[in-house]
């Protein structure tokens, strides 16, 4: 007769779970703030892919009439440039185009939210002078409803809360 082998399985003890119910709470603590920040982010592309085409268009506009797109609305700005929006984050957009001295236009999105979103504020210029269209973009360096649009060049500046992305 062959001896009958049976195994023991003692499981877990008490100390064995909590050390790694320990190291499960500290992960999630030092992982939770980024994630919420990853949400913001993601958010502000909305802001990002906004300026930039609203900047796009109007140097298309631009390159058409002459002048900038400027409506008696926001709405009829977009109307004018053709532009279709369907906003998640966004509750106006502050277009603005000029002729004097310079021709340029400028665009501040703003988000009333913003602190519920996570989301830092972007805004645009899209400039035409001695036959050359810039565009700049600014990004503000913390979460905020809006952000001034950049100044005219040469200083090209975002201001003291915010940072030129392009």
């Amino acid at each position: 007769m062959k001896p009958r082998f049976t195994s023991l399985s003692p499981g877990f003890t008490l100390i064995e779970l909590t050390i790694v119910m320990l190291f499960i709470s500290i992960f999630s603590a030092v992982a939770l703030p980024n994630l919420i920040r990853q949400g913001g982010k993601a958010r502000e592309v909305e802001f990002k892919n906004t300026v930039g085409t609203i900047n796009r268009a109007q140097q298309t506009y631009h390159w058409e009439h002459k002048v900038f797109a400027q409506g008696d609305t926001d709405a009829d700005s977009l109307e004018l440039l053709n532009i279709r929006f369907s906003p998640q984050y966004i509750d106006s957009y502050d277009i603005e185009a000029h002729s004097e001295p310079l021709a340029y236009a400028t665009i501040a999105p703003s988000n009333v939210e913003y602190q519920t979103d996570q989301t830092r504020a972007y805004s645009g210029l899209t400039l035409f002078a001695e036959g050359v269209y810039t565009t700049l973009m600014c990004q503000s360096l913390l979460v905020s409803q809006t952000t001034p649009p950049p100044t005219l060049p040469p200083d090209s500046d975002c201001g003291t809360d915010a940072e030129r992305v392009r």
